[in-house]
């Protein structure tokens, strides 16, 4: 029983510890040292480092020593302040504490089986504990900007611990100071080297075995090495505790009886901590989830409908040699259900923080069985899921504020999404509040390249990805969509478009027709006619264009202009058909039409069939 009261010890520490982590994402501060820089693996988990992690377990066992994250959540840069640095300071006392109490039951259990009182044994050893995980906490960090320096000064650093990590054995043991520990400590881990060796090598097998399950799915990742390493790292550390007994009784040193009575458990007590061993577990899986976090997300939410759009490889995207975005658009049932606070003054907060509810589709892999054959496909899925997001305050180009989870933090709360790629997201809000958007891509890619905010901070732009385009989905949630704003989202989205090549220009003509922006147009003309491209338009400019083209969309619903302007970012948007009677074996005359919901207009364009050369482009108004 001494010894399942210490699993339950460690089990509460590190269920306090995944409970702080999620906290400090959300808040925005670091819980040093168990905060790492994260990275995302291709099997969706988010762990400190990869592959194989064997370690040796000293003083209690911790998922910090296997890289096992204490948490799902997505980890941001470290942020310290006053929060990180209070909580950390926190965090560590309490550790010395619970180390204090962890070895000296493990003492108790270790010598004679005795079931000693736990927390009189914290209060005897917190001060001596303290100093040194203040040692070799210094000593630590020390080591890390050293080894950045010149690697043999960290080296040398990481030997000088490792010579006197024996000390808090010794404070119990020996039941003597922090001070006296660490002059004794060096000459007790020469004599005692080779009886630990064998005891070293069974630990890095075992945490070896351990840390492989870091990489199961949710909540696996977290709950097997959670309790594994609690079991089998106390066995270690008390065989490693029976052994330096046993060297300082053969150096004839004194090894003191523990100073305190054994405590007597009724077999409620017995029962109930058994009880707490799942419990425990369980809360762990909760916390690491972050699923606590929605405590803090009390009241009502405001629900927003909304679209989705991604980029692709579009007949546009190629001909523009990768350098104009065009998108697919989507109508379906998404809506998100988020609180934010008011934000119509002009004083803005640091950062927005919440918990929010969006139903959006997801790829999941769907089985058929038809007979003894067994089909697998990918097909998507409506789906509402849980967001956690903080997201912090971003200057636009043009001053204005928005918000963004890049320097911040969102994730999917874990839950039944069973998706068939493990999936990331990065948010972003407007400054007014006004605009929201949720960029959806499999976790394996780097989102950061198409990751674009427009000039004036109000839309999210997403660029198309080099690497599957097709699995980024933007969803865009408002409270008043309609033709307007979607033509004013893709003027700012072709602010930052241009033209490589002018060779089959005529298609990114049509893309900035088919959007409604003026401004593109006029700019594609010039420089077809800078290019000695011959061009024959109606004589407009930009403002002319741009009331033409979105005045052909008046009365349109959005489901309908949502579908033409998909034409633009899709592939065969605009078929041409080549004017056969015009052509000739060097010029080639090809037409394709371009239609909105109030007539079409007819771009005709002549080519060289040698290399392709644009010769002339002619639009006109089929309409009338």
């Amino acid at each position: 029983m001494t010894y399942a009261r210490l699993i339950v010890l460690l089990l509460a520490f590190e269920v306090l510890v995944t409970a702080l982590v999620g906290l400090g994402i959300y808040f925005g501060f670091t819980v040093f040292p168990y905060m790492q820089p994260s990275v995302s693996t291709a099997s969706g988990n988010v762990v400190q480092s990869t592959g194989f992690n064997a370690t040796i377990p000293l003083y209690m066992p911790s998922l910090a020593d296997l890289k096992v994250p204490y948490t799902y959540l997505k980890q941001g840069g470290q942020s310290w302040g006053i929060g990180g640095f209070v909580v950390s300071a926190a965090i560590l006392a309490l550790q010395s504490f619970v180390r204090g109490m962890y070895l000296g039951g493990l003492k108790g259990w270790a010598w004679n089986a005795k079931k000693l009182p736990l927390f009189a044994c914290g209060r005897r050893y917190f001060k001596d504990m303290l100093k040194w995980t203040v040692f070799q906490t210094v000593l630590g960090v020390l080591t890390i900007y050293l080894t950045a320096v010149f690697i043999p000064f960290g080296l040398l650093l990481i030997i000088v611990l490792f010579v006197y990590s024996l000390t808090p054995y010794l404070i119990v043991l020996q039941e003597c100071s922090c001070d006296e520990a660490l002059s004794r400590a060096p000459r007790l881990f020469r004599r005692n080297f080779g009886r630990l060796f064998p005891l070293a090598l069974l630990a890095f097998l075992c945490t070896g075995i351990i840390s492989a399950f870091k990489a199961s799915a949710p909540p696996w990742g977290y709950a097997v090495p959670l309790l594994a390493y609690a079991c089998v790292g106390t066995l270690l550390i008390g065989a490693l505790m029976r052994n330096l007994a046993t060297g300082l009784k053969l150096d004839r040193k004194t090894v003191p009886e523990p100073l305190f009575q054994e405590v007597q458990m009724s077999g409620l007590s017995k029962v109930v901590i058994l009880l707490l061993v799942p419990i425990l577990v369980g809360s762990g899986i909760f916390a690491a989830s972050g699923r606590h976090l929605s405590a803090f997300q009390l009241g009502s939410k405001q629900r927003l409908e909304g679209i989705s759009y991604n980029a692709n490889f579009s007949d546009v995207f190629y001909s523009s040699e990768q350098r104009y975005t065009a998108y697919e658009w989507k109508m379906e049932d998404y809506r998100i259900s988020i609180k934010l606070p008011d934000l119509s003054g002009k004083r803005r907060p640091a950062d927005l923080r919440g918990v929010a509810d969006i139903t959006w589709q997801i790829n999941r892999e769907v089985r058929t069985v038809s007979g003894n054959t067994t089909m697998i496909s990918v097909e998507p899925v409506t789906y509402t899921s849980r967001l956690m997001y903080r997201l912090v305050r971003e200057t636009a180009d043009d001053g204005s504020v928005y918000y963004s989870s890049i320097n911040g933090s969102a994730s999917i709360l874990p839950a039944s999404e069973h998706p068939h790629d493990p999936l990331s997201v990065q948010m972003m809000i407007s400054g007014d509040g006004n605009q929201i958007y949720v960029l959806q891509y499999p976790t394996r890619f780097d989102s950061s390249q198409v990751f674009r905010v427009s000039h004036d901070g109000k839309y999210l732009l997403t660029g198309t990805s080099q690497v599957n385009p097709n699995d980024f989905h933007t969803y865009w949630f408002s409270a008043k969509q309609n033709n307007e704003q979607l033509f004013d989202f893709s003027s700012a989205k072709n602010r930052l478009n241009y033209l490589q090549s002018f060779n089959r220009a005529y298609t990114a003509l049509a893309c900035a027709m088919q959007e409604g922006d003026g401004r593109m147009v006029v700019e594609i003309l010039e420089s077809l006619r800078r290019a000695g491209v011959q061009v024959k338009t109606p004589d407009r400019d930009e403002k002319a264009w741009t009331e033409d083209l979105r005045g052909r969309y008046e009365g349109a619903s959005l489901q309908e202009t949502l579908k033409l302007l998909t034409r633009a970012g899709v592939q065969l948007g605009y078929e041409a058909h080549e004017l056969t009677d015009q052509s000739d074996d060097k010029i080639g005359v090809y037409r394709f039409a371009i239609s909105f919901p109030q007539g079409m207009y007819d771009i005709t364009y002549k080519e060289s069939k040698a290399d392709g050369k644009l010769l002339s482009v002619e639009v006109k108004d089929a309409s009338i």
